[in-house]
């Protein structure tokens, strides 16, 4: 934390603290405890996004579903003192006891079904995912893997045939059903509370990014995972699952969405553990770059992607799809 201390720091100065994690972003956390009482403060210096989490939090707790608690919040300082759901996230159930995965994930769409059986209205507070948004992401791609491995220039021809093959994949994605994407869905973000009910026994955390988006958003952030293989049997199971919930007239838009949103997901995490790697020296993610170009390639099998999975072919041959040598 530096310099900077939460105001409500001396109520809990008592508290023994630990440092737990930071992700990918500013954000860093610490687990304070005393006795049996742990909470969890998370330190974030982007007072938007600390405010969209707070907003965002209180929307998924109005829907009886498990997004901490806040207790206490600093927010001119960027500091929120959270409900502590422990350690038990899906990655680590997933480690201890791997039987229970069709459970779990069982359990995670079935968050995703109820939460858009809720939201099907725009929320005002949530950024629509229109095909600037898009764009934007993919551009990552581009801007740090492309120009590592490839060439450090991207010629004009080059980027504008990106960006076209892009729009054009975009535009017909984004033209279906919506609602709130949280966006990192992921077994690392889900955690495991199974002394609650159904629904509330999947913890939620690091949603303060949601945007309004295809329906099937999470879902592929979940069954087409950076960082963990999902086999093809448990993915088709829950792709069956999450349909049904949906007129089968709806079945072939909503997947042709979802893989849409995959597909612009991977190039942009290829393009982000780059950069992280690069800019940061955080290597944690660069070996699963090759798991990110197999998830875009499956993604790239549907008519509407194989523009895409083309331009690719042309200028990022499979012999340049490698972990960057940084």
């Amino acid at each position: 934390m530096n310099e900077r201390i939460p105001s409500f720091w001396g109520s809990y100065d008592h508290y023994q603290k630990q440092y737990l994690t930071a992700d990918l972003s500013t954000r860093k956390y610490f687990r304070w405890q005393n006795g049996k009482n742990s909470l969890v403060l998370m330190d974030c210096p982007d007072l938007v996004s600390l405010k969209a989490f707070m907003t965002i939090g209180q929307y998924l707790r109005d829907q009886n579903l498990s997004a901490p608690e806040i207790i206490e919040a600093d927010t001119e300082s960027g500091f929120l003192l959270l409900e502590d759901f422990g350690d038990a996230t899906f990655t680590k159930v997933l480690q201890n006891n791997p039987n229970r995965e069709w459970e779990i994930y069982n359990d995670a769409v079935g968050v995703l079904v109820y939460l858009r059986e809720r939201t099907q209205d725009h929320l005002p507070f949530l950024k629509i995912y229109d095909v600037d948004f898009g764009l934007n992401k993919v551009r990552q791609f581009l801007a740090s893997y492309y120009t590592e491995v490839v060439d450090e220039q991207v010629a004009s021809n080059v980027e504008s045939d990106f960006i076209n093959v892009w729009k054009d994949v975009l535009n017909i994605g984004l033209d279906s059903k919506k609602t709130i994407f949280l966006r990192d869905y992921h077994v690392d973000n889900l955690m495991d509370l199974p002394q609650r009910g159904t629904l509330k026994n999947v913890g939620l955390l690091d949603f303060q990014d949601a945007v309004w988006a295809p329906v099937a958003s999470d879902l592929v952030s979940l069954l087409h995972d950076a960082r963990r293989h999902v086999s093809i049997d448990l993915q088709k199971a829950l792709w069956r699952k999450y349909l049904d919930a949906f007129p089968k007239g709806d079945h072939q838009e909503i997947f042709i969405a979802g893989s849409i949103v995959s597909a612009v997901r991977q190039a942009r995490i290829i393009g982000l553990f780059t950069r992280k790697a690069k800019e940061a020296g955080d290597t944690r993610f660069l070996g699963q770059i090759p798991h990110l170009w197999n998830l875009l390639k499956e993604c790239c099998q549907i008519e509407e992607l194989k523009p895409v999975w083309q331009w690719f072919d042309e200028n990022v041959p499979e012999v340049k799809r490698v972990v960057p040598s940084l």
